[in-house]
């Protein structure tokens, strides 16, 4: 086991466990979403190649553990095959979440899948990304932020624009926050952004944050290290 590449294998989706041998298959759906082949996929690798059970994570991924090494590329090509994505770790965009919106919930402003959609296939930010540390999204429907965007790298949920003629529907922005040993809520930016002004403001910050970052430094600790006003420069917008 003294020459396994443990990263790779965090690029892939299979973590290390605390038992000698063994890896968790992590693995995730664009906006959270299992299908039922999906599902019984992932039930039946849980019983060839693990124990017989999964476990559902707080980023709305699933986790199969008790993998041994040697059956990895065996699991690689069946996740490949049933077209289920694989989750990452380390030093990358883990999977963005995001709450159901405006598809099913009586609450939701905005069309969360839609978005997150957007951010992978047209913007190409997607979970494995590779950047200086961990690095997290996640998208709510409306205020309430069941996602907890406040506490995520970049963080969006539905608001209504109280300022505008029409009371238009768009999205508030936190930038900055992170869970972690030392959490740090986000700040709010002071606008209601409109549909491709925030696709545009968020490939400028992960590009800002990719660019700009040493290695092991969360964008709360850059934010903090060149003072709140560079960063909204370096990102395009008037510090206020």
């Amino acid at each position: 086991m003294e020459n396994i590449d443990y990263d790779a294998l965090k690029k892939r989706g299979f973590l290390r466990q605390k038992q000698e041998g063994f890896f968790v298959l992590r693995t995730r759906m664009s906006e959270g979403v299992y299908k039922k082949e999906h599902l019984e996929k992932i039930s039946e690798i849980a019983q060839k190649f693990g124990r017989g059970f999964a476990h559902i994570t707080v980023r709305q991924g699933i986790e199969v553990p008790f993998i041994k090494f040697e059956d990895i590329p065996q699991v690689e090509a069946e996740l490949k095959l049933a077209g289920i994505e694989a989750g990452t770790s380390g030093p990358r965009l883990r999977a963005t979440t995001c709450c159901p919106g405006n598809n099913w919930c009586k609450q939701g402003l905005i069309d969360t899948f839609s978005l997150a959609e957007r951010i992978e296939k047209e913007l190409g930010i997607k979970c494995g990304l590779d950047l200086p540390h961990k690095f997290k999204i996640a998208v709510s429907g409306c205020p309430n932020a069941c996602t907890r965007p406040q506490w995520s790298e970049i963080g969006i949920h539905g608001q209504i624009d109280t300022d505008s003629p029409d009371r238009r529907i768009g999205y508030a922005v936190y930038l900055g926050g992170c869970g972690g040993r030392d959490p740090k809520s986000g700040f709010k930016l002071d606008k209601i952004f409109t549909d491709e002004e925030v696709l545009a403001l968020l490939k400028r910050v992960v590009d800002y944050y990719k660019d700009k970052a040493r290695p092991r430094q969360r964008l709360g600790l850059l934010i903090e290290e060149g003072g709140k006003d560079k960063f909204l420069r370096g990102i395009g917008l008037a510090p206020g």
